[in-house]
């Protein structure tokens, strides 16, 4: 799709694009191969943001923190290795392994929040044992759907970044719909779910926010992981809601998987409101054995979600088939299947069993 000559540039200048990038010429180093890393690293820099997405900002602390996604000392300290975790989220110095290694301090962490509303709105969840009462399940949601939210307006950022010094890309095919890129869309999909989540957290009012499934499963596992993901057909093949559609806003269910005393919880979860599109994925969600409970924790994971912290010492002592097994649903696989006609199955038993990290 063209951009219209008088519609805002796409690097976020606010300028039109007519007065803007149109007709720039590339920045030569970004067309040579060996500068990709360089490159990558510096619009991972200049993409950050710092942002609390707390509603009222009326009593926020001056300082915006590096708020951690999974619970630091509730979690991420006893799964680590002398304070170390793996994580499959890329780091600025650009990696092909599926591991990488990441500090307590620095694992799963976004600067999101303040250092007020960090503390006091997961308080409930940080210093309390779960026990699944619709307030801490709403707080574990919400802090994926933050998550998730300021990942997105990163990468638009990153994108707005990478147009200003390479205008070019506006003719790669899809990189532009309805004069948006496809993160630009992204943002506007949350932000509609963005005032469902702030007007709970105003009001305190969460009952009738989230329809949520809530799996307790025997022992603690050496692995956490949040994600989300926004599906456009049901477990039995069944169109859901279309993502072609720029004029529609998409649909999110949400997934948070702890480890806590002797128990592991997963929670899914979505807005309320939205129980029609998701209505046949949650009857066969609440019809699972225990055994596809697992399968499907296990498969969907990695197909979702990169905030995924695991203990390092289980992950090096399951075999090589079982680590590249899940590289290959991290990496893709479900896709490609989809995309020549194959269903992959979640409820399938993969290789590796997260649960038993």
């Amino acid at each position: 799709m063209k951009i219209g000559r008088n519609a805002p540039c796409p690097c976020g200048s606010g300028k039109k694009y007519k007065k803007c990038c149109l007709g720039k010429e590339n920045n030569p180093d970004y067309s040579i191969p060996e500068n990709i890393s360089v490159i990558y690293k510096q619009l991972r820099k200049s993409a950050q943001f710092k942002e609390c997405l707390y509603p009222d900002h009326s009593r926020c602390s001056e300082k915006i923190i590096k708020a951690h996604s999974i619970q630091n000392n509730k979690i991420l300290s006893k799964i680590s290795d002398n304070g170390k975790v793996y994580m499959p989220v890329p780091k600025p110095e650009l990696s092909f392994d599926i591991q990488k290694e990441y500090g307590r301090k620095e694992a799963s962490i976004f600067t999101g929040f303040c250092g007020f509303h960090d503390t006091t709105v997961f308080d409930p969840i940080e210093n309390y044992d779960f026990s699944a009462t619709t307030e801490q399940i709403f707080l574990y949601i919400y802090r994926v759907f933050a998550l998730e939210y300021h990942k997105k307006q990163e990468a638009v950022r990153m994108e707005q970044q990478l147009f200003y010094n390479k205008p070019s890309v506006v003719n790669m095919q899809g990189f532009m719909k309805v004069g948006k890129t496809g993160f630009a869309l992204a943002v506007n999909d949350y932000e509609e779910e963005k005032k469902i989540f702030d007007e709970a957290l105003l009001t305190g009012k969460y009952d009738d926010v989230l329809t949520s499934i809530v799996w307790t499963f025997d022992n603690f596992s050496n692995f956490a992981a949040t994600g989300a993901e926004a599906p456009y057909l049901d477990f039995e093949s069944k169109r859901i809601q279309d993502l072609r559609n720029p004029e529609v806003p998409v649909r999110h269910i949400y997934i948070s998987v702890f480890p806590e005393n002797n128990k592991t919880y997963a929670i899914i979860a979505w807005l309320k409101r939205f129980d029609s599109v998701f209505s046949s994925i949650f009857k066969k969600l609440n019809k699972l054995t225990e055994i596809e409970r697992r399968n499907y924790i296990n498969n969907t994971i990695p197909i979702i979600a990169e905030n995924i912290a695991i203990k390092p010492s289980s992950w090096e002592a399951i075999s090589e088939q079982a680590k590249e097994e899940f590289s290959m649903i991290f990496f893709g696989l479900p896709d490609f299947m989809e995309m020549e006609g194959k269903k992959f199955d979640r409820f399938q038993k993969p290789t590796y069993d997260l649960f038993s990290l």
